[in-house]
């Protein structure tokens, strides 16, 4: 059976998601679900990394460039919302093909997400959580000259 993938869908989570549940290795790292589906997003597969805590790395050791959008997207650390966030995206001159990973927080756990310029998202796989924005930064591939 072929399964057809429509791309012209925002919220692309279901078609990158590996791993079911977090793994946490001897050292007490750990390869987590919401990295591994946003780096899958980009191309990266969990079996090209060992730990997703250096996720700004493994993007770019594959080629992307990884650069913070805070203070253009007038980001207070941690006390901008993700609504906020999502206006201040759609009040950009970013497009729907420009990506953004971002980086939210609540008490002691933190997520890794992917939205688009529109300020729509494309990974979360903590979908109807709120988060306080720590972290925004634009994913770009690099291509070499």
């Amino acid at each position: 059976m072929t399964t057809i993938v429509d791309y012209n869908k925002t919220d692309m989570t279901v078609f990158h998601r590996h791993l079911s549940d977090h793994i946490t290795h001897g050292s007490g790292r750990k390869k987590t679900v919401c990295v591994s589906s946003c780096l899958s997003f980009f191309g990266i597969k969990p079996h090209q990394y060992q730990y997703t805590c250096g996720w700004e790395s493994i993007l770019r050791r594959h080629g992307y460039s990884v650069r913070s959008r805070a203070s253009e997207l007038k980001m207070s650390k941690g006390r901008t919302t993700m609504s906020q966030l999502r206006t201040n995206l759609r009040r950009s001159s970013y497009g729907s093909h420009d990506w953004f990973a971002v980086i939210g927080a609540q008490q002691k756990s933190a997520h890794l997400m992917v939205l688009n310029g529109n300020g729509e998202t494309v990974i979360d796989t903590a979908k109807g959580k709120k988060w306080k924005v720590y972290k925004v930064a634009k994913v770009t591939f690099e291509t070499i000259k």
